[in-house]
């Protein structure tokens, strides 16, 4: 992967090639020091408002393909290696000023009460408030944290390479005790497995309070409460387990975890209960965990909300050391960094693969607010034939939004989109026509991407989500046939991979290309050449552009500029590679004998140029349609807007669009303006966006210019502008 390097201070940006996600900030600092010529020492890199530390990784940090790390030059008042303390003038040089130097504790190795090297344990994450399952590799004392017995803790998340260091109260026995379902009691606190994004599928390990159990000879299930324990990720009621077969007792420990203490805290901390009497219970005048007034010399107060504490209750034997002390609710320890790492916590197995360095799922920069996440049809702006190199930017771009599955859809609402790659050896494609096997039925365990047909396929998720398109009633036992009303079936968006070049004529030589509308003709379950039952489904093309394989089809896309289109940053970063490859190669060769023969080629391509200079080769722009520009013509209230559009050199239609697609961008919902008004300004706006900005106001103004509109302002759609953005996006309105 490759990232930006920009030196707040002076603006320049250099670019950072080959990198892996698992590479630490500390070989990042070594290569900018390489490329920009600044020591190690006085460098000081932010990301998202972190401060990037040496032993952590990219991973650590969620740092992206071509994202841009903020450089900031530590001051030259400073040497480096040298801290303030070694700067103060000796006592001879200031007489009678004592210099007292500050002491430097040395990290040693320690034992711990509770754990030792080696130990599996369960380690929750502070930003999620979930557990993952973890190795303890080591355990130091005198390390600037401030756990519960001051010791730090250096665990290895399981199938992860990098080294975190937490305190004691992340840490608990690894959960290893299934509960029977029939064991299970309301009110009873127990470790299950939740997705909160997508309920359906598998997602991290939280702490969760069973409130409601049902159990009959057809249906068992579970509603928990799910307790995350941090400032961010709050109380989730109402969560519909799903994994029922996988719920884990909770090991006790004999010290407070950072649940237990944030549990405890909880609510009723914000209103005083006692009125003044020492003794009631109060969280809000006492201590927050225990409502207690008693024993105030072994309280302490939090530094950010004066909130009291209890030494016992917070699991300290003695006063901390530190200056300032912040309590559970609001500690922010930049020894840990959050991440989210998903994993299946009782079954990951181990993988060295090194993913940091694959395009699949990184560098995302945008989302397609364009037209709905489950649209059906042509994605508006976006031409048959139209390629780009990464499945990424067909994501992007909202055409196929899944960035690594090849079916998008679900078996309740259809398939929008699918990808063909050649993955299964029973696909025919002949370009109009083909037939698409379904996913399934392949042992995917130790994360692997692809293996060979193992067991028989069913029609459910997205094998389902595909038959839904047909015309035909939905059988999952024999399929079904459209006929002669294939047409009327959904559409389905078709991408060709350049992988399926092995078995098809019809697949781009590279990257990714949309080929346009098809429709379900029939479905059907058949054994495969593996042996195993497998569905599936017979496609035709049914789209009014020409296919991009058939001569009309080049000639159209060689009419709208269509090119590949490249991710942000990757064309410069493999030139970046080629000239670091071409000066290795020259380092080999006399120093002398190469400037002498680089002077001589020089002098000889100056004279060609004098004999014979190059022609430059003329820049083809996109033509407008004379349908376009008669519409923007009537626009009359956008006319300085349509006439930067008519005198701008876009190279193909797609560069065309994402400026019209900018220009008209409304500034409240950040999309393209949707029953748009114009103002008496000439900004233009959703009406639904601002007519909810006068109704929040007392007065009309303008959201982009605060130009006062008078209160006899009435938004009005302006018709030619719809129009005009209807020809250039048909269909963006629709599911809007």
């Amino acid at each position: 992967m490759y990232i930006k390097i920009r030196n707040a201070g002076s603006g320049e940006t250099v670019m950072i090639n080959n990198l892996s996600k698992l590479d630490n900030i500390g070989k990042v600092k070594a290569l900018v020091t390489e490329k920009m010529k600044i020591d190690i020492g006085k460098q000081r890199l932010l990301f998202q408002g972190k401060q990037l530390e040496d032993t952590y990784s990219l991973y650590d940090y969620d740092v992206k393909v071509n994202d841009i790390i903020q450089l900031i030059v530590r001051s030259e008042k400073m040497p480096l290696g040298e801290s303030q303390v070694d700067n103060i003038p000796m006592e001879t040089e200031s007489p009678g000023k004592k210099v007292v130097k500050e002491e430097v504790k040395e990290v040693v190795e320690a034992e711990s009460d509770h754990y030792k090297v080696g130990d599996g344990v369960d380690c929750k994450d502070t930003n999620t408030g979930a557990w993952f399952e973890a190795v303890i590799e080591r355990i130091t004392a005198n390390d600037d944290v401030k756990g519960l017995d001051n010791l730090a803790y250096y665990i290895k998340f399981v199938g992860y390479e990098e080294t975190q260091k937490v305190i004691l109260q992340q840490l608990r026995p690894l959960a290893k005790t299934v509960v029977d379902f029939m064991d299970i009691n309301p009110k009873q606190e127990i470790m299950v497995n939740y997705n909160t994004e997508e309920p359906e599928e598998r997602g991290f390990w939280y702490d969760a309070v069973v409130t409601q159990m049902r159990c009959t000879s057809r249906i068992k299930g579970l509603t928990v409460t799910l307790k995350p324990g941090t400032k961010e990720a709050k109380t989730v009621p109402d969560c519909s387990i799903k994994f029922l077969d996988e719920c884990f007792r909770i090991e006790k420990v004999d010290y407070p975890t950072a649940s237990s203490v944030t549990a405890a805290i909880g609510a009723g901390g914000d209103k005083c209960t006692c009125g003044g009497l020492k003794k009631k219970k109060c969280k809000k005048c006492g201590c927050r965990v225990c409502g207690g007034h008693e024993d105030e010399n072994n309280q302490i107060l939090c530094d950010e909300c004066d909130a009291g504490y209890h030494l016992k209750c917070l699991g300290l034997s003695k006063m901390p050391e530190e200056e300032e002390w912040f309590c559970p609710l609001c500690k922010n320890d930049d020894d840990i960094v959050g991440g989210s790492k998903q994993m299946k916590k009782k079954q990951l197995l181990s993988n060295n693969r090194d993913w940091g360095k694959g395009f699949a799922c990184q560098g995302r920069t945008k989302v397609c607010s364009k037209v709905a996440k489950n649209h059906f049809g042509p994605i508006p702006g976006v031409a048959v034939g139209q390629t780009w190199l990464m499945r990424i930017q067909v994501s992007e771009d909202g055409v196929h939004r899944p960035p690594v599955a090849g079916i998008s859809g679900t078996a309740k609402e259809g398939c929008q989109s699918i990808v063909l790659a050649g993955g299964y050896e029973d696909d025919e494609d002949n370009g109009d026509t083909f037939t698409y096997t379904g996913s399934g039925g392949r042992d995917l365990s130790g994360n692997k991407r692809t293996a060979e047909q193992s067991s028989d396929q069913k029609l459910d998720r997205s094998n389902g989500a595909i038959a839904r398109n047909c015309k035909a009633a939905f059988n999952d036992k024999i399929g079904g046939n459209a006929g002669d009303n294939w047409r009327e079936g959904k559409p389905i968006r078709v991408v060709r991979n350049w992988k399926g070049k092995k078995h098809s004529e019809y697949a781009p030589e590279e990257g990714n290309r949309y080929d346009g509308i098809y429709k379900v003709v029939r479905y059907w379950p058949s054994k495969g050449k593996s042996g195993f039952i497998v569905w599936r489904y017979e496609l035709r093309r049914d789209d009014p552009c020409p296919a991009p394989w058939t001569e009309e089809g080049r000639r159209k896309i060689e009419e709208d500029g269509l090119e590949m289109i490249y991710p942000p940053g990757y064309l410069e970063a493999q030139a970046e590679k080629e000239k670091e490859a071409g000066n290795g190669k020259k380092r080999g060769k006399d120093d002398s004998q190469e400037e002498e023969d680089f002077i001589d080629d020089d002098a000889e391509e100056e004279d060609e140029e004098e004999k014979t200079p190059k022609a430059k080769k003329a820049k083809l722009g996109y033509k407008l349609s004379p349908e376009w520009l008669e519409l923007m013509a009537k626009d009359v209230d956008n006319k300085k807007l349509w006439e930067e559009v008519r005198n701008m050199e876009a190279a193909n239609k797609k560069e065309l669009l994402d400026a019209v697609e900018e220009m008209f961008c409304c500034i409240i919902c950040q999309d393209i303006v949707f029953k748009p008004v114009t103002t008496p300004c000439f900004h233009n706006f959703c009406l639904s966006c601002i007519e909810r900005s006068f109704s929040s106001t007392d007065k009309k103004t303008c959201s982009n210019c605060r130009n006062d509109l008078g209160e006899d302002y009435e938004p009005v759609v302006n018709a030619n502008l719809k129009a005009v953005l209807n020809a250039m996006f048909p269909g963006y309105e629709v599911g809007r």
